[in-house]
């Protein structure tokens, strides 16, 4: 009888071998400054502009390289907290360090996760 372990580490083995090579295109981007933000009155995108070099460019997204990244989830309850962290960032002038896989419905690359530096 097969061990939970096994079992297991088939499921995973399984499991990865099933993921594409573009699920793990993301980028990370640490420690960078928040140089501007916003979000359109119209909809629920926000937009950020970071400090440095240019990214997005590995996530094929209409925009090509940027300075900026966005979400369209702005009006839910995890974005409305996302853009409330993010200005408190800014303001406090704190490096922020997020994860962008995908495209906006902009064209631009999308934030998955973020990270306030202290």
């Amino acid at each position: 009888m097969p061990s939970l372990r096994n079992i297991l580490l088939a499921v995973f083995c399984a499991g990865t071998s099933l993921v594409g090579n573009n699920a793990l295109a993301g980028e990370s981007l640490t420690a960078r400054k928040i140089v501007g933000l916003g979000c359109h009155n119209t909809n629920g995108v926000c937009f950020v502009t970071l400090d440095g070099s240019a990214f997005g460019a590995t996530l094929a997204c209409a925009v090509g390289a940027t300075n900026d990244f966005r979400f369209d989830n702005a009006d839910t309850a995890n974005g409305k907290r996302t853009y409330a962290a993010l200005v408190a960032a800014s303001v406090a002038g704190k490096s922020v360090s997020v994860y962008l896989d995908g495209c906006t419905s902009q064209g631009f690359p999308n934030l998955i996760y973020y990270y306030v530096a202290s």
